[in-house]
């Protein structure tokens, strides 16, 4: 069993000048002001994370990706909430070009799942730092759909890795 992961312990409260909803927010509008100050806390972890850090890599090399990762995820929960069939994942060009970018990188299929648990930690961190603002009617629904789509966006970042041929030297 893989070790657990500390939950990030970024500051994902509203800046100073921000004046909190009249009626609570979704979780995709949290995810959208909190983008940045979420990708700040996954630099840190991952730069501090054992199974991670014995890479050398700038940080928009560990979290370049994210941003569209992200935005993919936002466009998956504004969709109608009762999906049709087993899994509405989306199909996500960033996950294909993050698994080819990883095997360049010279991670190993065990780091990418691990990195994928991290950005799922980290999601969920930043929706318990802003629980006073969310919508809890949608909460439920809306960690479903997180889980699946970041597992869809896992599975398109694994193919894209196992195709990509052999590890590059320079890693």
């Amino acid at each position: 069993m893989a070790d657990p992961i500390p939950v990030p312990t970024a500051n994902t409260t509203a800046p100073a000048d921000y004046i909190p909803p009249e009626t609570p927010e979704s979780v995709a509008a949290i995810l959208t002001r909190c983008k940045d100050l979420s990708d700040r806390s996954l630099v840190g972890t991952n730069k501090e994370d054992p199974a991670l850090c014995h890479l050398h890599l700038g940080d928009e090399d560990r979290t370049g990706h994210l941003p569209q990762l992200v935005d993919d995820l936002v466009t998956r929960l504004d969709r109608p909430k009762l999906p049709e069939k087993d899994s509405d994942a989306i199909a996500s060009p960033a996950a294909v070009e993050h698994g080819k970018l990883r095997r360049r990188q010279g991670y190993s299929a065990a780091m990418l799942i691990h990195e994928s648990r991290i950005l799922q930690v980290t999601i969920f961190g930043t929706l318990h730092e802003n629980l006073s603002m969310l919508d809890f009617n949608l909460l439920l629904p809306d960690v479903m759909i997180i889980a699946d789509e970041v597992d869809a966006q896992l599975t398109q970042t694994m193919d894209a890795f196992a195709k990509a041929g052999p590890k590059s030297a320079a890693a």
